[in-house]
């Protein structure tokens, strides 16, 4: 925590005692039968609290501590909270305010001395007896407190060293003798009077040194090479690795490996089980112990006792001490409070009315942090959706969304949801129509004929977000395992023999399709958002071809061109001309030669020259790269690479992360791949972003 410093004579200040007042005969009773597995007895109630109190003669308390503090170091009398404000709060039912200071605390496990950092000054405050804090000036690293002692590292000489004061006020400065060669690791100091190192990284050793002497005085083989938490028993050593723990008897040496992780509690005859909650289980006959609902947070005492937050069937979310009782049995006690939250309210909430862009932000406020839901529907087709909220306190509406559902334009209902609280509305998409955008959701499609000759838009971004890997981190898109199919026509579609879309022909509202048939007439199937309208004839004589494809603003007129090659190899050019009934413009001779190639795409802008793009794969699989002009013609072609034969379709796949550059997409028996344009003719696409999909000879048979 940042903090400000203050003199380091500050003093401490008791914080009153809180809400939640225990008498030693309520104690702090947790339904002890109702916590314990049918393998042993229930656990026991203990009243460290009261006990103390009644000790001190005093009425006992239970401390409230603010919901962000944490327990940081658990002493003999208390524990230190760490949080805005740090704490020293004792088991009287007392809480002590730690100085303000630019630095951090640091407790020294087993006793009551905690340390103020603050850069090269190390103040020590003796939390159970008082007096003036002890100040100690050094120059080296603090990672871990022994008493009274600082267990210091010189980062750049790597060694260890020992630093107190002593009583005539003068520092003392040992240096740490006996480790072995090694890269040291962690430093703790798990035990009072003894500090334990890992030396080492593959394949290492712990040791333990005595801290009176400066010196090793014991040292195990990690094979691992990594520890983390070591513990130190009067007769075991243990410490975690892995997922696993290592126990070792100090005095045979044996040992043995728990595949979990576990820590010695109560005198080493019990392990703390940490899964998803913390459970008890005994060494000596194995029963198991459960108290808690769940469980957070966890502090190791040197003495065998530890502290843990978390909930039992009576206890909602408290600080619980875990010892034994005066019959040796589990005890749980609890020794701090959180307090009570106000009811829930919601302050506001934020939904534009209508979105007209690609992204936007659903916001809302609390009168406190909660986990909401926000639900999306589509009015029209009753397809839902809850939106990701990564414990913010708003969502945004962005072109992920498409990978949830298919967000067409339209009329939506929205539901906000948190605990007892609900909220509805709606709200209106109405984002501009883009290219190769067939169903009105705001972004590109690809158009595929299965074998019974029905024709579907497939959202690119569902596509794309069809992954053979999870991701973990927060604000990745969802995985899509199977793509929503949005129909626009039933049946008849397997009568063309070639099929593209050349872009806007008639100034619908969304890209038209046109189709070849059998007898070689050309149709035009016009888009009217999420539908199409009733085929026109183009013209007949179109079976001189063999190849069609457009899409591509070859002219630079802003509307999408077509492109045929003939079966003598001539490659013809069709301006549109922006009128339905009669879309294209006399066919313009390209040139000859491209009887080489079995595959045509264009896609549009790709290394961002003056016209729409060319791509042409030849028999070997190798593709190549044609510039566009801008008036209907092209530079002389780039070889971009080989291996382009395992692919059936190369087609459009809109516009990319550049908005001036589209990208492509590629898929055959194998697999497919979304390739994202570079803006460069010597290299223009990212490498191929490998996806599961794949052609088949039913549902995925055809794609343009």
């Amino acid at each position: 925590m940042s903090r400000t410093r203050t003199d380091v004579r500050t003093p401490v200040h008791v914080r009153p005692s809180s809400r939640l007042r225990l008498t030693a005969a309520l104690a702090v009773t947790l339904a002890a039968t109702t916590a314990a597995t049918a393998a042993g007895p229930g656990v026991a109630t203990a009243a460290p609290v009261a006990a103390l109190a009644q000790e001190a003669g005093t009425e006992a308390t239970i401390p409230v501590i603010e919901s962000t503090e944490r327990v940081s170091s658990v002493g003999a009398t208390g524990f230190l909270t760490d949080g805005w404000i740090d704490h020293w709060v004792r088991y009287d039912g007392t809480s002590v305010e730690l100085p303000s200071i630019s630095g951090t605390y640091q407790g020294s496990p087993g006793s009551d001395l905690v340390v103020g950092v603050d850069g090269g000054h190390y103040v020590l405050h003796d939390m159970a007896k008082g007096g003036e804090p002890v100040l100690i000036e050094a120059k080296y690293w603090l990672r871990a407190v022994s008493g009274s002692t600082l267990v210091l590292f010189d980062s750049w000489a790597k060694k260890v060293h020992l630093v107190s004061r002593a009583p005539d006020g003068q520092t003392v400065d040992r240096e740490v003798t006996g480790l072995p060669y090694g890269e040291i690791g962690s430093i703790t100091s798990p035990a009072p009077g003894t500090v334990a190192i890992s030396v080492g990284s593959d394949g290492g050793r712990l040791v333990l040194v005595d801290v009176a002497t400066a010196s090793v005085v014991e040292s195990y083989d990690t094979p691992d090479g990594y520890t983390s938490r070591p513990q130190i028993t009067p007769d075991h050593v243990a410490w975690a690795s892995d997922g696993t723990t290592h126990v070792i008897d100090r005095e045979t040496r044996e040992g043995e490996v728990l595949p979990y992780k576990a820590t010695l509690v109560l005198g080493d005859d019990w392990l703390a089980v940490e899964d998803t909650r913390i459970t008890l289980r005994s060494r000596k006959d194995g029963r198991t112990v459960d108290p808690f609902l769940y469980t957070s947070d966890a502090v190791f005492g040197s003495d065998g006792t530890f502290l843990v937050r978390g909930s039992t069937t009576t206890v909602k979310d408290a600080i619980f001490r875990v010892a034994l009782d005066a019959d040796g049995a589990p005890a749980v006690t609890v020794v701090a409070d959180f307090p009570e939250p106000p009811p829930l309210a919601l302050r506001s909430v934020t939904v534009p009315s209508r979105i007209t862009t690609s992204w936007t932000r659903f916001s809302w406020e609390f009168n406190q942090e909660v986990n909401a839901d926000f639900r999306v529907t589509n009015k029209a087709t009753g397809r839902s959706a809850l939106l990701p909220d990564n414990m913010n306190p708003f969502v945004d509406w962005d072109t992920t969304m498409g990978n949830l559902f298919g967000a067409y334009n339209g009329e939506y209902a929205w539901k906000l949801s948190a605990g007892t609280i609900e909220r509805t509305g709606t709200f209106t998409l109405a984002r501009p129509t883009r290219a190769r955008d067939f169903n009105d959701n705001g972004g590109a499609d690809a158009l595929v004929r299965d074998s019974a000759g029905n024709l579907s838009a497939y959202g690119m971004r569902q596509i794309v977000g069809m992954k053979d890997r999870e991701c973990y981190e927060e604000g990745c898109p969802p995985v899509v395992y199977k793509p929503d199919a949005e129909r626009l026509g039933t049946g008849g579609w397997n009568a063309y023999t070639l099929m593209t879309s050349p872009g806007n022909l008639g100034g619908g509202a969304a890209d038209d399709i046109v189709g070849r048939d059998r007898d070689g007439v050309l149709w035009l199937h016009q888009s009217e958002k999420q539908k199409l309208l009733p085929r026109t004839k183009v013209g007949g004589g179109w079976q001189v071809y063999n190849k069609i494809t457009g899409g591509s603003d070859l002219n630079g007129d802003r509307r999408g061109d077509l492109l045929a090659t003939d079966t003598a190899g001539v490659l013809w050019f069709y301006a549109s001309t922006g009128d339905a009934a009669k879309p294209f413009k006399p066919r313009v001779r390209v040139g000859g030669g491209w009887q080489v190639y079995n595959l045509l795409t264009a896609p549009g802008n790709i290394a961002g020259a003056h016209g729409g793009d060319l791509l042409a794969r030849d028999k070997d699989g190798v593709l190549w790269l044609y510039l566009g002009k801008g008036d209907g013609t092209f530079t002389a072609r780039r070889k971009i690479g080989g291996g382009w034969q395992k692919y059936t379709h190369i087609i459009p796949a809109g516009l990319g992360y550049e908005a001036h550059l589209s990208d492509i997409y590629a898929i055959g028996p194998s697999g497919s791949a979304h390739y994202s344009s570079l803006d460069s003719t010597t290299r223009p696409f990212e490498a191929a972003d490998v996806l599961p999909l794949r052609t088949d000879s039913t549902t995925y048979k055809t794609f343009f």
